[in-house]
């Protein structure tokens, strides 16, 4: 083993012999920057959540995008991008050996139009304005990170689903509402970690259950409230007449009786189903994983999150996407196919040996291009020929060893290390880097990164936050045209919109089982679903059961009877 102090936090970290193996393998030196920094820097080049409105450079209209305006980028829309009238060849330069690598390649991305947005095939969208990050949705709205749903608004990490409203990491589930961490699940209002359950409310950590509120760690039950059994279906649907679900004051008490019942319950110290020597958190079957954050189907990985597509193996520090990938090192937003990428952000659908690049595609021998598709041997989008490209990519790796990019608190980048956030198109608080390492302004400043203030938000909103309807059935057909206000409005908040609408589609769920209005808008209520998710934190704390077992967790060491697995399966099974 080797411990290294890291550049950026200088906390030390330790390189092992399995690391060694894998650096030697994708023929890359031992990183400079610690695990957890290196992760805040590729989170700090994804915006899933904060659009605008931008103008397409090629097509001069206007188009929903991820990059703001004054940004320093240029955009395209979707439909230009993907033209074969589209050529990004047309910037390549000549690499010049007098200047830092990422100091050229700074330049080439201010200069090649980015696509847009992250909207997968836009033809395989049906009717579903105000998405990011997504694939095949039909009736969806403001989905983010999402695929294959329908008929669904106000979504992070939601897959295979329907008519769910106000969820974050839905898995095959329909009718869902304010919830987290749910797979198989059906009509589903105001819970979190639950699986093949129907109908249940105010549940954590129930499976196969029916019929149950405010209750955690059942199994295999039905009619329960706060845990204590109804004993029939007539005594439980009289006892539910007593909680009114139609207020958000009486929702509010009801969340607070029922978060006093989950801390007398059992938490298992990661979430994990049929895996095999692992560590981390929401890791699903795989096998040697380590020190990850949620992954489906992972074979040899370390240092990983967000690989919700399966298939992945033999990577470390990739974030975001997979599906049978392989060989993938400091990788964000890749997959589709492919193998052997480097430092590279969004390199989808079968790419191989590619280095430094960014939004290119069926490509392979690339090494710091911007925006190609189906080329091969280019450098800063100019074309060689394979031996010509072979002799210069070894030339700028040396050159990037003896010449490395210095940023502003003269941290160094060479040959080894992902994009330095500096050149990304984000500030700090538009992206996923926020949430997951939050910083106030200064601080994000004071760390390198960029802050974007957007100034005072004028919006005029026509309802209150205190006049919105309390009661579902209080709810008027206009409220649709309305602009409401956010409760939070006054607090300000950096991601509060202050004041948002509701659609139709939402308002007949509310009235279908009746919910009342909310009174945040979509950013603040999906801020608070993340406090019911662990974050990528891990540490080791003993089981509280007393077995003696060491456990690396996600969670916080103050969680009441937080348990092994063992100790956990024989509670509640």
């Amino acid at each position: 083993m080797e411990t290294r102090n890291c550049q950026k936090c200088e906390h030390d970290f330790v390189i092992e012999i399995e690391d060694k193996n894998f650096y030697e393998m994708m023929k890359v030196p031992a990183p400079t920057f610690c695990p957890e920094c290196r992760f805040q820097r590729r989170l700090s080049f994804r915006n899933d959540r904060t659009l605008y409105k931008r103008t397409c450079e090629i097509c001069k209209k206007e188009v929903i995008s991820v990059y703001r305006p004054g940004g320093g980028v240029k955009i395209a829309c979707q439909k230009c991008w993907w033209s074969d009238d589209f050529n990004p060849l047309k910037f390549g330069r000549d690499y010049d050996f007098s200047k830092s690598f990422f100091e050229q390649y700074k330049d080439l991305l201010k200069e090649v139009p980015l696509i847009a947005n992250f909207v997968v095939d836009e033809s395989r969208m049906i009717n579903s304005p105000y998405n990011n990050m997504v694939l095949d949705l039909r009736n969806c709205y403001m989905m983010f990170d999402s695929d294959f749903n329908e008929d669904s608004a106000y979504g992070s990490e939601v897959e295979n689903s329907r008519t769910c409203f106000d969820t974050t990491s839905i898995k095959k589930s329909e009718m869902c509402y304010e919830c987290v961490n749910m797979t198989n699940c059906y009509r589903a209002f105001y819970s979190i970690d639950c699986e093949n359950s129907n109908d249940i409310k105010f549940c954590r950590d129930v499976n196969g259950c029916t019929d149950c509120f405010g209750s955690v760690n059942l199994r295999n039950k039905s009619y329960y409230i706060f845990n204590e059994p109804m004993g029939s279906k007539e005594a439980y649907e009289a006892k539910l007449k007593e909680f009114d679900l139609s207020s958000r004051e009486s929702i509010e008490k009801i969340k607070k009786q029922a978060s006093e019942i989950w801390e007398k319950g059992i938490t298992k110290f990661m979430h994990e189903k049929q895996n095999s020597d692992v560590t981390g958190d929401y890791i699903y079957n795989s096998k040697n994983v380590k020190e990850s954050w949620i992954v489906y189907e992972g074979w040899n990985l370390k240092y990983c999150q967000y690989l919700v597509a399966p298939n992945v193996k033999d990577s470390y520090d990739f974030t975001q996407f997979g599906n049978n990938s392989e060989r993938y090192y400091e990788v964000f937003q890749g997959g589709n196919g492919g193998s052997n990428i480097r430092f590279s952000w969004w390199p989808v659908n079968e790419n191989r040996e590619i280095d430094y690049s960014m939004h290119v595609m069926t490509s392979h021998d690339l090494f710091g291009c911007v925006g190609l598709r189906g080329k091969a041997y280019c450098i800063l989008n100019k074309q060689y020929t394979k031996e010509e490209y072979e002799v210069l990519r070894g030339k700028i790796i040396e050159q990037m060893k003896d010449m490395p990019y210095i940023d502003k608190q003269g941290i160094k980048y060479s040959y080894g290390e992902f994009f330095p956030s500096e050149l990304s198109p984000f500030a700090y608080n538009e992206t996923t880097a926020n949430e997951v390492f939050p910083l106030a302004q200064d601080e994000a400043i004071k760390n390198g990164f960029v802050w974007h203030d957007r100034g005072e938000r004028t919006y005029k909103s026509t309802v209150k936050s205190e006049d919105i309807p309390d009661d579902s059935s209080g709810i008027p057909e206009s409220i649709t045209s309305e602009i409401l206000e956010c409760a939070n409005s006054k607090k300000g908040l950096d991601n509060c919109t202050t004041a948002f609408r509701v659609i139709t589609d939402e308002v007949s769920f509310y009235k279908r089982f009746g919910l009342p209005l909310p009174d945040k808008c979509p950013n603040c209520r999906h801020k608070e679903r993340l406090q019911f998710r662990t974050l990528p934190r891990f540490k080791t704390v003993n089981c509280a059961n007393g077995c003696g077992k060491k456990m690396f967790t996600a969670y916080d060491v103050s969680t009441p009877n937080l348990f092994c697995k063992e100790c956990y399966l024989k509670a509640v099974i």
